[in-house]
């Protein structure tokens, strides 16, 4: 059973393959299970979803575990006043402009960085659904974590939204860019 897997439908530049690719090799290579967990989105959760259903036509058991890959800070509150504290300023306000995208895209050399500023901070934690509960929970924290309060250049998850959100959500530490593999 693999609990972390990027597809290219949520984790461009950082994954190989389409959800069914994944789901199919699993099973081919004797795999019952298999997380998604692309970074910061739940775009490949129909493919998942579709894929599973015709596997189970064609009489595969197979269990898909939905999931995401979230950008975690530990105070969103914290970050926020950082942020307008460099937005207040004329020079700091034009470097915002400049980095604003409407695209998230991971960039894992930015991520394993130990020294950044807290604007820029942030490590992966994988959130997996243990149940309908927790599924809509996570809907409900990548949802939040794209208002803009909680989104510069990558949605947001923090301590005060994990707990909010906690019922039926698994969390672990993902990668080397995870929050236990770096300076929180």
């Amino acid at each position: 059973m693999g609990l972390h897997a990027h597809s290219v439908a949520g984790s461009i530049f950082d994954a190989i393959g389409y959800p069914p690719e994944h789901m199919d090799f699993a099973y081919e290579n004797g795999g019952e299970a298999l997380a998604l967990t692309d970074h910061g989105n739940m775009n490949g959760f129909s493919h998942q979803l579709l894929h599973l259903q015709k596997m189970k036509t064609e009489g595969k058991e197979f269990k898909a575990i939905y999931g995401v890959e979230a950008y975690f800070i530990p105070s969103i509150k914290e970050w926020r006043e950082e942020y307008d504290r460099i937005k207040a300023d004329a020079k700091g306000a034009r470097k915002l402009n400049n980095e604003v995208s409407g695209t998230s895209i991971e960039d894992e050399k930015e991520s394993k960085k130990a020294i950044r500023s807290l604007l820029n901070h942030r490590r992966h934690m994988v959130l997996i659904a243990q149940n309908q509960t927790g599924l809509s929970n996570i809907f409900k924290l990548i949802s939040d974590s794209y208002k803009q309060e909680n989104f510069y250049r990558y949605p947001r998850v923090d301590y005060e939204m994990l707990a909010k959100y906690s019922e039926g959500v698994i969390a672990s530490s993902a990668c080397l860019g995870g929050i236990y593999a770096g300076d929180y």
